[in-house]
């Protein structure tokens, strides 16, 4: 190609929107909301679990400037799931807008909606809950078949099998097995075991949750949103609401950051509730610390790993065991945890026999979902932290283990076959693969084999 005839190619190209935001215009979704939406805020559990025996909502009602306040009593009791997937989705119908129980501290108790701040914040501090508290399951390494059941409820379900047991405390299920991994184990020379476990963490856009819902002049409901998935919103809003999709329009203006946070329905269920309860245009934005404690995080993960090898390096067998923490609802539950396996083990594709396998479980935190990596980053850590451990047994250099494991251009392996994400994978040879460049240029630019990468700087 020659780069003197192309119009683009390695050219300075000005960003088209680039002036527009630099001069501060309006561009995200608050800054489209109508001057006259209602603002609307949410109050939330202080509790991780509970019941909600009462809430009078009287004195709140007298605010001036008050339009609306809605608790469970008012909104139809749909289960639905709040993750952007394609339909059917492999996350449990496990949510409602608002509900009886709470499940963890932010869970949403009532919706309250005012002509400005100061009085939708004042009449929040008016209403009084009364709520039967709830034993609550806090460690997830406890929670399956835990006497505390957090989904008790009956008309929770399931789109397709996904071994989904909420008596038990389960989300989500799944187990795959190529070869006899327990044998090849046992006939290794060295096996090497080991577990690992990864934190939840919030994605912190710099864009906090926000949504504007309005009323048109056909009486659709109209709503622009920070969401990443416009589609499976207006889908997911058509269940949660009972609305037929025609009745619904999404708009998705540009969005301040996403990482999967935004890949979901977090705010738009309650502005969407006040536009249709009252037909105003009304507007929701989450407030930083409610970002925090109410919406998504990246899965919280244990992951027990055996790899067995022969005495020359050669990987013969791999077992990866994992519980995720789903929290208090089951969004992505399954398919995050798979890509934990599909999307890793893979790239040590000559074992002779490899398995993985684990449960998702609830517990009364807040829920996890959608993070930048979808479980990859969490089963790549513990694997190639096992990978590390079993050099260093070997006395072999870490990097000559993996290249003499690792999968090359025009290979492939069966667990692209075995596993998707929530469901069957598909066949495929690799017909670009990089990782040798990559492992020769990252040797050369941490000075590997000249400089020592471990540094004693005290006598322990």
């Amino acid at each position: 190609m020659n780069r003197n005839t192309t119009k683009n190619v390695q050219k300075s190209i000005p960003k088209i929107d680039g002036q527009g935001l630099v001069l501060g215009r309006p561009a995200f979704t608050e800054d489209l909301a109508p001057q006259d939406a209602l603002v609307v805020r949410l109050v939330r559990s202080p509790h991780a679990h509970a019941r909600i025996r009462s809430i009078d909502t009287s004195a709140a009602e007298q605010v001036p400037g008050i339009a609306c306040i809605l608790t469970w009593k008012d909104v139809k009791r749909i289960a639905y799931t709040r993750a952007g997937q394609g339909h059917p989705e492999p996350s449990p119908h496990d949510k409602f807008i608002l509900d009886e129980y709470v499940r963890y501290v932010g869970d949403e108790v009532a919706i309250v909606a005012g002509r400005d701040l100061a009085c939708v914040n004042k009449a929040m501090g008016l209403i009084k809950v009364d709520y039967e508290i709830l034993p609550a399951v806090l460690d997830f390494e406890t929670a399956a078949d835990n006497p505390a059941v957090i989904h008790p409820e009956p008309d929770i379900h399931e789109m397709f099998p996904i071994g989904f047991e909420p008596k038990r405390n389960i989300a989500a299920a799944y187990k795959m097995e190529v070869g006899p991994v327990a044998e090849v184990l046992a006939n290794s020379d060295v096996v090497v075991e080991g577990t690992w476990y990864t934190q939840a963490q919030n994605h912190m856009a710099m864009e906090v949750h926000t949504a504007f819902t309005y009323l048109d002049l056909h009486g659709r409901l109209n709503v622009v949103s920070s969401t990443q998935n416009p589609f499976h919103t207006r889908r997911l809003l058509g269940q949660a609401l009972a609305l037929p999709l025609k009745q619904i329009r999404v708009q998705k203006p540009r969005i301040g950051g996403g990482f999967g946070a935004k890949q979901t329905i977090h705010v738009e269920p309650y502005a969407a509730l006040v536009t249709l309860a009252t037909g105003k245009p009304a507007k929701i934005a989450l407030t930083r610390k409610e970002v925090f404690e109410a919406t998504f995080t990246r899965h919280q993960m244990r992951i027990q790993v055996r790899l067995g090898a022969d005495t020359e390096g050669k990987l013969r067998a791999i077992d990866m065991q994992v519980l995720s923490n789903t929290g208090a609802y089951g969004e992505h539950a399954l398919t995050v945890f798979m890509v934990g396996g599909s999307k890793t083990l893979p790239l040590y594709n000559k074992v002779q026999a490899v398995a993985y396998g684990g449960q998702v479980v609830y517990t009364n935190q807040v829920s996890a979902g959608a993070f930048r990596g979808y479980g990859a980053v969490q089963g790549n850590f513990a694997l190639e932290s096992a990978m590390d451990e079993l050099a260093h047994r070997l006395g072999m250099d870490p990097i000559a283990l993996r290249r003499k494991n690792m999968i090359g251009e025009g290979e492939t392996s069966e667990v692209f076959r075995i596993m998707g994400e929530g469901s069957e994978g598909v066949p495929m040879t690799i017909e670009s693969c990089k990782l040798e460049y990559c492992i020769a240029r990252g040797k050369e630019l941490i000075r590997w084999d000249t400089e020592p990468l471990v540094r004693q700087v005290g006598p322990n």
